[in-house]
């Protein structure tokens, strides 16, 4: 799919205003090339308004003002109609045309401009089809068709903005990462799937008639779980967006300190991310540690507890078999065989018809009594082998124990001494002369304390929901127990079991799904940054861990993230939006304000060189400064740009005009 012409009339600077877009696979860069404050952001927010009704790229200045041109607004008169409207015209991969537009009319009455229709007012929707044209389609079945189409909450993905590139990763921490490429698997349609069953076998439950009066006092109980663990969910993703906030207030911070102009200031606060990332890679291998100890703990425990009771068994077991009753001198069935007929192996008679038959039988008897152990004699003889094992290995947990304390002691104390130095380095800042700076440490250490406190308070409340989620379980599977006990359920049992293996179904899928993504992302993202980077050999590549924290080691493996350039940074974001674009499934046109504003000239050209080798098949618009589109990267672009348009700005009395004109 691709655009065919973008039409304004009265949106923000743009008063009547129609851009066609290149459209040949060949050449499928447009570019518009227009100074700061010349409207190029408004572009992209006239897109995303038509779409959706929202301008999801607006500039604070223009925030709760109307999107009605000023020109027009000055020159109407009292009692006027003015109508803002937004027309865009697709063309699906089909070859039809899709024409969406928008529409808000406000009314200059008394001097004020009053809305008659509400800002979010539904897009209209025309659909050319074999025949003839269908619509206009309005309300919600033209958002959900445009909601196929581009769904609003990955449009960041295809309409976004280069200037905010280079802060991506600093605004961004690993849960906003993992929550894009959630997005952009469109794992929603999974989360909708499990959450439906979930209800349904919910509401299967609350519709079941004929209770016992225990499933029913199950059934009470489980509803009252479900309903505190819906809560709690709620409640940790709100935590989680507050630890968030705070984590990237710390890393803001951080980058303030970082590029201060006061050289110590800044080697202080390169020193505490150093220490930092070391801190986290001590705590991780304490952790990882700790795991080993607890596995061996749980496979030596059952032997600890039981010890004595386990050494009396084997002392059993010993004289048992040293009294010969183990194994058995004959098999028990051997011994019966021979009361039946009567007859000892020796010929004798025992039938005990007689007295010395009886008694030659009542010898016999006896052992039978001593051969009955033969059933079980081979598992005694297995269960004393693995005793004995269990035994022996009793006495090297002990030095296993010390061993883990040990290594565990080494490397806390590595990391006291770390946090210790962190200490030391946020007095000296906080203690500097320099008011920003001293500012900019106390809003750090701040956020920095209240991010340690929400880990706490995250950590607390997702162990309350594992253990709410388990005590689901043990109540759903109680629940069924007992209907399976009434034996007239079970239509109600083969729903349950329809939802369960449903959800179990969607679960895995989902799992695999974010997974194969996330890996084909981090694969995507470390090659285009390999390939777009101008220092070749520095960098090893990107990583995206399984926490969906993004990593740029350099070539010795040591993180470089941190200390990347503002450059180097938008193009490390850049990448990653495009490897999202990519494996997203939608063909949609890509529009990329700034793109190269914070890139020095020479890498400008590898990336103009490479960029388009990345987003092949994908109509592309650039909206760029003069200071961006050089002559380097215009003859980089050459081959594949169709069209080129430059914004002039018209100057008003009150505001100014945006025209658009067309010079290839």
């Amino acid at each position: 799919m691709y655009i065919d012409y973008l039409e304004m009339k009265n949106f923000r600077q743009y008063a009547n205003t129609k851009i066609e877009f290149a459209r040949s696979t060949s050449k499928n860069f447009t570019i518009i090339q227009g100074p700061n404050g010349a409207g190029k952001t408004n572009l992209l927010n006239a897109i995303t308004w038509c779409l959706f009704g929202q301008e999801y790229h607006i500039d604070k200045k223009y925030e709760g003002l109307p999107i009605v041109n000023t020109s027009t607004l000055d020159s109407s008169r009292e009692g006027d109609l003015l109508e803002v409207k937004v027309e865009i015209q697709f063309v699906e991969s089909s070859g039809k045309k899709l024409i969406i537009s928008r529409v808000i009319n406000y009314k200059k009455e008394n001097g004020n401009l009053n809305e008659i229709s509400t800002p979010n007012v539904q897009p209209c929707l025309m659909r050319e089809t074999e025949r003839d044209w269908i619509g206009p389609i309005t309300g919600g079945d033209a958002k959900y068709l445009i909601n196929s189409l581009i769904p609003p909450s990955i449009e960041e993905y295809f309409f976004f903005d280069g200037e905010r590139m280079n802060d991506y990763f600093r605004e961004n921490t690993g849960n906003d990462i993992r929550k894009a490429v959630f997005k952009i698997s469109q794992m929603e349609l999974f989360e909708t799937l499990i959450e439906h069953l979930g209800a349904r076998r919910r509401d299967f439950l609350k519709e079941a008639k004929g209770l016992s009066s225990k499933a029913q006092e199950l059934k009470e109980e489980l509803e009252l779980q479900n309903n505190s663990l819906e809560h709690d969910k709620k409640e940790l993703e709100k935590l989680q967006d507050i630890k968030n906030t705070a984590e990237r207030m710390v890393l803001m911070y951080s980058e303030k300190l970082k590029d201060s102009s006061i050289k110590h200031i800044q080697s202080l606060e390169v020193q505490r991310e150093e220490l930092s990332r070391d801190i986290s890679s001590i705590q991780s291998q304490i952790e990882d540690i700790e795991t080993d100890e607890l596995k061996m703990l749980h496979r030596h425990m059952p032997a600890i507890f039981s010890y004595d009771a386990l050494v009396k068994t084997v002392e059993s077991i010993e004289m048992t078999r040293a009294a010969g009753k183990i194994p058995p001198l004959y098999e028990e069935i051997f011994i019966q065989n021979l009361l039946k007929k009567g007859k000892c192996i020796c010929g004798s008679d025992i039938t005990g018809k007689d007295e010395y038959s009886l008694e030659r039988k009542k010898r016999v008897e006896t052992y039978l009594e001593t051969s009955k152990l033969s059933n079980i004699s081979s598992n005694l003889i297995e269960t004393n082998a693995l005793i004995k094992e269990m035994l022996v290995e009793l006495p090297t947990f002990r030095d296993e124990i010390i061993s883990y304390g040990k290594k565990i002691k080494i490397l806390q104390k590595a990391k006291n001494e770390k946090t210790e130095v962190i200490k030391k380095i946020a007095q000296e800042i906080e203690q500097s002369n320099v008011e920003d700076i001293m500012e900019w440490e106390q809003a750090r250490s701040k956020y920095s304390k209240e991010r340690d406190g929400l880990i706490g308070k995250t950590a607390v409340l997702q162990n309350l929901i594992q253990r709410r989620e388990n005590i689901i379980r043990g109540k759903k599977i109680e629940i069924e127990r007992d209907l399976r006990r009434e034996g007239k359920h079970a239509s109600l049992l083969r729903k349950f079991n329809f939802c369960d293996d449903g959800i179990k179904a969607a679960e895995e899928i989902k799992e695999a799904i974010m997974k194969e993504v996330k890996e084909e992302v981090e694969r995507r993202t470390s090659q285009q940054f390999l390939t777009l980077i101008w220092k070749k050999g520095t960098f090893k590549g990107v990583i995206i861990d399984e926490e969906y924290n993004i990593h740029v080691p350099d070539i010795s493996g040591r993180e470089a993230l941190g200390t990347l350039s503002a450059g180097e940074r938008q193009v490390c974001a850049l990448s990653f939006m495009a490897a999202l674009n990519s494996v997203s499934g939608f063909a949609v046109p890509i529009v990329i304000d700034t793109p190269l504003a914070r890139i020095s000239s020479e890498p400008r050209k590898s990336i103009a060189q490479n960029l388009p080798n990345y987003l092949e098949g994908t109509q592309v618009t650039l909206l760029v400064t003069e200071e961006e589109y050089t002559s380097e990267v215009s003859e980089a672009l050459s081959e594949r740009v169709g069209k080129i348009y430059i914004i002039n700005v018209l100057e008003q009395e009150r505001g100014n005009l945006a025209e658009v004109r067309l010079i290839k």
